[in-house]
């Protein structure tokens, strides 16, 4: 019964996600003139707001929540901690890092799609950087590990500001953006240089969801039931920092949707499997999808980054898990 009311919940927040997300803006636009954009009988500027502006928006709002979501259930599997999320960890800030280079020194990022795979190298690089910190015994040492990527991110957020202020002038408004979380993927282009990668990679997930559900019970018992550890650990681990590296790359450098989505799928499905692992993508697609429309409304004039929305949802609870787990 519990299951059946997330999942209609979820259903009816989506709905009112997307009909919010068509319809508020510096021009808002009433139900009947969303109603008479489907059926073609608006303006032509009508038409240009939803098609191309409003409806790739919401679409990178929704596949790069998912994509944080899906990459923190992830991590949290691997590494058998609850506060696991791609921003603690350091992943974002290495994807981030790249990016920033990338764009401020070398190219136009709306024109590059070589962008998710520039964000990848620098996830993978602070992946391993946290991986060798935090290690013991060549294991994954959860406590370790999330030490480890506090002091790595804090590293390359250091690096990140340093870059920041060498960037020149033309691109530092757009940086700072990036930085905060700002979603500046907002074209057709963006959807399909995300799209490819949640197609591939959470499908490969999902078939490997037995061997998630038994990693969920512990390393040894894994082994004991016949799971190849390491290398499984390695898949997940590649599939979680280029699902995050992705993300971040078209949304902006955004935190904490990775921790929050996995849990309140949790609180619904009561253990982790592959309806867990979609529940929370749906789950991370809101939720970036109403901070972005929150983030739209809550000035007076102007946009507040998206990632600052999620941050102040996020970092009361993540003090609040941290708390549990004291």
């Amino acid at each position: 019964m519990r299951k059946k009311i997330g999942w209609f919940s979820l259903l009816f927040l989506l709905i009112i996600g997307i009909t919010l997300s068509l319809t508020v803006g510096t021009i808002p636009l009433s139900l009947k003139d969303l109603m008479d954009v489907f059926q073609q009988n608006a303006s032509a500027s009508k038409e240009l707001i939803v098609f191309n502006f409003r409806f790739p928006r919401l679409l990178v709002s929704l596949l790069a929540g998912a994509g944080l979501a899906v990459s923190g259930y992830l991590l949290q599997t691997v590494t058998h901690n609850d506060l696991a999320d791609p921003g603690i960890l350091g992943i974002n800030a290495g994807a981030g890092l790249t990016v920033l280079i990338y764009l401020g020194f070398f190219a136009r990022g709306e024109n590059s799609w070589y962008l998710p795979l520039i964000a990848c190298v620098g996830s993978c690089g602070a992946t391993c950087l946290v991986y060798y910190f935090g290690r013991q015994a060549e294991r994954i040492t959860p406590n370790r590990l999330l030490l480890a990527g506090v002091a790595v991110n804090a590293g390359i957020s250091a690096l990140t500001l340093i870059a920041t202020i060498r960037v020149s002038k033309d691109n530092y408004q757009f940086v700072t953006a990036w930085l905060a979380g700002t979603i500046w993927g907002t074209t057709w282009q963006h959807v399909f240089l995300l799209l490819p990668w949640l197609i591939c990679l959470i499908p490969a997930v999902l078939l490997r969801g037995r061997a998630l559900e038994v990693l969920e019970l512990g390393d040894e018992i894994a082994v004991g039931l016949g799971v190849r550890l390491k290398r499984t650990q390695l898949f997940i681990l590649i599939c979680a920092v280029c699902l995050a590296a992705a993300s971040v790359s078209i949304a902006g450098s955004i935190s904490f949707v990775g921790l929050i989505a996995p849990h309140i799928a949790r609180q619904f499905t009561g253990k982790k499997n592959n309806q867990t692992l979609v529940m929370t993508a749906l789950i991370g697609g809101i939720l970036l999808l109403f901070s972005d429309i929150l983030a739209r409304v809550i000035l007076p004039s102007g946009e507040m980054a998206a990632g600052i929305i999620v941050s102040l949802i996020g970092a009361p609870y993540f003090i609040l898990q941290l708390l549990k787990k004291s």
